[in-house]
């Protein structure tokens, strides 16, 4: 089986819960090969986008979810979304990813 088609199978796999849907450190949507991080090896990781994660590091490593939550409301109105909506989706989703529920009472969240 090629590697392509191993990566496809895994997404698949992985995109069977709709947890998995999103990447567990910002929310985003992740659809297309090109939404996911990248793990050391190169591969691709179905947890987190690239956006948070590149070559098995977070790009925002010692960020606290308060910071992520306020980076993310900061995207969102640029995108055309009202603060108060944006506020409201970070502080109802970011807390329940998996990277920040682990430690989320801790100020930085190092993985």
């Amino acid at each position: 089986m090629s590697f392509i088609l191993q990566m496809e199978n895994k997404i698949s796999l992985s995109m069977k819960t709709s947890e998995k849907n999103i990447c567990q450190s910002c929310g985003m949507p992740m659809k297309n090969m090109t939404d996911f991080g990248t793990d050391r090896d190169g591969s691709i990781n179905t947890e987190y986008c690239h956006h948070c994660f590149e070559e098995g590091e977070f790009t925002d490593k010692g960020i606290s979810l308060e910071e992520k939550m306020a980076r993310n409301i900061k995207i969102a109105e640029k995108l055309g979304m009202s603060k108060a909506t944006a506020s409201k989706l970070a502080r109802n989703t970011l807390p329940k990813l998996r990277r920040w529920r682990k430690s989320h009472k801790t100020k930085h969240v190092e993985e």
